[in-house]
């Protein structure tokens, strides 16, 4: 599966996902696409097959982005602030969650739940 970290999500999480599996991360950062608008990331995420992981909670509206807009978007939602606080929330989602089932959903995940938003299948 492939993945597109958004530039406010630390680059160190592409190691947490890659060790989990055969998935393949790029970074908006390391793409030099920072500032990108929240559509276009999307189009491009969309067209790359790539779900994004983000902190951004503007892409948990559906009216703003609606089905067949995206391909995944994953929302985290750590309790704190800090690279250590999403790789920690990131490594317990992976414990609890098929990443497999990702692609199609918006998924807002805070420290011991896990919402599916929306699911555009």
């Amino acid at each position: 599966m492939k993945f597109k970290l958004d530039e406010n999500v630390p680059f160190s999480l592409k190691k947490v996902i890659e060790s989990a599996g055969d998935h393949r991360v790029d970074s908006v950062f390391h793409e030099k696409k920072t500032g990108i608008d929240d559509h276009s990331l999307l189009k491009l995420c969309l067209s790359e097959e790539r779900v994004l992981l983000t902190l951004d909670t503007d892409f948990n509206n559906p009216i703003m982005h609606p089905k067949g807009s995206f391909y995944g978007i994953l929302i985290l939602r750590p309790s704190s602030q800090g690279k250590t606080a999403v790789i920690d929330l990131f490594t317990d989602f992976l414990a609890r969650f098929n990443l497999e089932a990702v692609p199609h959903k918006v998924l807002l995940i805070e420290p011991d739940t896990i919402t599916i938003r929306w699911d555009c299948l």
